[in-house]
């Protein structure tokens, strides 16, 4: 009993998730393809609204894909087991385009040109007002939770690991110019890389960890009310 009580809440969790993803995948799409337009109508060059294009392809192959599989693409009335599988194959490409501009975003940074490195901050008006959006509401409805005390350790120390590189990328990114004087490299700058990743990840961390103990809490009250 115990066991199908959680694989219900588990299920209903995952299928809540994929609603909130499936409604914000048009959203990222389009924040892309207003910066693309943007970027184009400037003048900019080829190579810094690369990632936007990428992004674009991305997403609607993937999307493309997943549909067909599925077989929900041509369907127009959607029964509840359709509509779960589109917002599956939504949520798979909404993932897809998600990581490629973050990723994307970093690497962005390393390779172009430096009088258009200031752009690559224009990839934040893309993912973050999704991600805001989805965890807003992932926390508020108690869908962020660990589930169990072995569950709660393995993802302190995903999240941990997780936080670690992506508060070095954020060093990294945001340092570029401690580093790198004149073209030639300075290990003293390494310290001030040090010091903005801690700045950001330590934060990050202790932050969500908060977050996802009121989302428990809230998931504790809407069982409650089942009951």
């Amino acid at each position: 009993m115990l066991f199908m009580k959680k694989k219900n809440v588990d299920e209903r969790i995952q299928k809540r998730s994929n609603e909130l993803v499936a409604k914000v995948f048009p959203i990222i799409g389009i924040l892309a393809l207003v910066s693309l337009i943007v970027k184009i109508v400037c003048g900019l060059p080829f190579t810094v609204y690369l990632l936007e294009i990428c992004t674009l392809v991305i997403g609607a192959v993937v999307w493309l894909v997943e549909e067909l599989r599925y077989g929900t693409l041509l369907v127009k009335e959607k029964d509840d087991m359709l509509k779960e599988l589109s917002n599956k194959a939504r949520t798979d490409a909404f993932m897809a385009m998600f990581w490629t501009v973050i990723i994307g975003e970093l690497l962005y940074g390393l390779v172009i040109d430096k009088a258009y490195f200031l752009w690559a901050f224009s990839y934040i008006a893309i993912w973050f007002p999704v991600a805001i959006y989805i965890s807003i509401h992932l926390f508020t409805e108690g869908l962020l939770i660990f589930g169990s005390r072995k569950k709660e350790e393995s993802t302190k120390k995903s999240l941990a690991i997780r936080t670690f590189i992506g508060s070095l990328f954020f060093g990294a990114f945001v340092g570029f110019e401690f580093y790198f004087h004149d073209g030639a490299f300075d290990p003293k700058g390494l310290i001030a890389v040090l010091l903005l990743a801690a700045g950001w990840g330590i934060p990050f961390y202790l932050m969500f960890l908060g977050f996802m103990k009121l989302s428990e809490k809230k998931a504790d009250k809407n069982l409650e009310k089942e009951n």
